[in-house]
């Protein structure tokens, strides 16, 4: 029998429990329970199958669920900011593919274990022109973006033998975070929790353990960068980590690859284009620079991003609608 979660529950400030696919207005306790008995089904089945059919079943699963979800709208917005000039039908299909690698990445993260295992196989470690090999002496700020098999980054820690504490950030459903919290595990690595979790990822770097973040979602409290061409709330805690602790900050992208594999492949370091420039300047431009190759990924596969947030500033949005409506038409 589950019991209550020692942590705080989450709620959305107006008293309704976020979701995933179920009516907000539903008791969020209720919702809570249904979507960890749907999810936890859904694990135990995964782990029984191929990792091709699991995450085939995952896929289509999440592409029929996804379009119905409380969280389409955001997706298909983010997509009207990246793909500015798609119909809505285009948009349509992102969002839904979107979905579906959110399925395919929870058939992964089950996988985890077994595709570890079998990593000859399945996995190409890869450096990029002027990436430096990984190494437990030296000390980094590895960052990736919630695409394709981002879930897979973590990875080059135990390869290269470097330990890699992974941040990560927790699900609004607690009895589904501590279920994939043991998912997580697979990594081998220190699992830290986002809310709260810089200090733990202080104490690493303290010690000369490189640290994992993703930096492609919302930070409230972050600096206004420009992301596909709009200014968003940006967060520069990797570049801000990586100055202060005078190591480099990485790129680190997981693609798939047919047949269930995968490619991850280490970028060269980010450093500031000017030296002289105060700390936090340099921070933000290491994070324009960043922001960059994430802009790259994202448009060679747009359907494998998964941002089920609001990216951008509300007036984006509408300014961007109301740019549709006048070239498109009510498309």
């Amino acid at each position: 029998m589950l019991r209550r979660p020692a942590a705080a529950l989450r709620y959305r400030a107006d008293g309704m429990a976020r979701s995933y696919f179920l009516p907000r207005y539903w008791p969020k306790r209720l919702i809570w329970w249904v979507e960890y008995a749907f999810i936890a089904t859904l694990i135990n089945t995964l782990r029984c199958l191929p990792l091709r059919v699991s995450a085939r079943v995952a896929g289509g699963l999440f592409a029929f669920v996804g379009p119905f979800s409380a969280r389409a709208a955001k997706v298909r917005k983010n997509f009207m900011v990246v793909a500015p000039q798609a119909s809505s039908a285009e948009l349509d299909r992102l969002m839904r593919a979107s979905f579906r690698h959110l399925g395919v990445a929870v058939a992964e993260l089950v996988s985890l274990a077994r595709i570890w295992r079998d990593r000859d196989k399945r996995i190409e470690f890869t450096l990029a022109p002027g990436a430096v090999t990984p190494s437990p002496e030296r000390r980094t700020v590895f960052v990736t973006a919630h695409l394709s098999a981002w879930q897979l980054t973590p990875l080059v820690g135990p390869y290269y033998g470097v330990t890699v504490p992974v941040i990560y950030a927790p699900e609004d459903n607690p009895y589904v975070d501590r279920k994939f919290a043991s998912l997580r595990r697979a990594f081998g690595g220190p699992l830290v929790s986002r809310d709260g979790g810089i200090k733990a990822l202080m104490r690493a770097l303290d010690k000369g353990q490189s640290i994992g973040l993703t930096a492609d979602t919302r930070m409230d409290a972050g600096d206004m960068l420009p992301f596909f061409g709009e200014d968003a709330p940006t967060n520069t805690a990797p570049a801000r980590l990586a100055l202060r602790y005078e190591c480099d900050m990485v790129p680190v992208r997981a693609e798939r690859l047919p047949g269930a594999r995968y490619r991850i492949t280490v970028y060269p370091p980010i450093r500031p284009r000017d030296s002289d420039a105060s700390r936090a300047a340099q921070a933000r431009d290491m994070i324009v620079q960043l922001a960059g190759h994430f802009e790259r990924w994202i448009s060679a596969t747009p359907g494998q991003w998964l941002c089920l947030k609001r990216r951008w500033p509300k007036d984006v949005y509408k300014r961007l609608s109301a740019y549709r409506d006048e070239c498109f038409g009510h498309d």
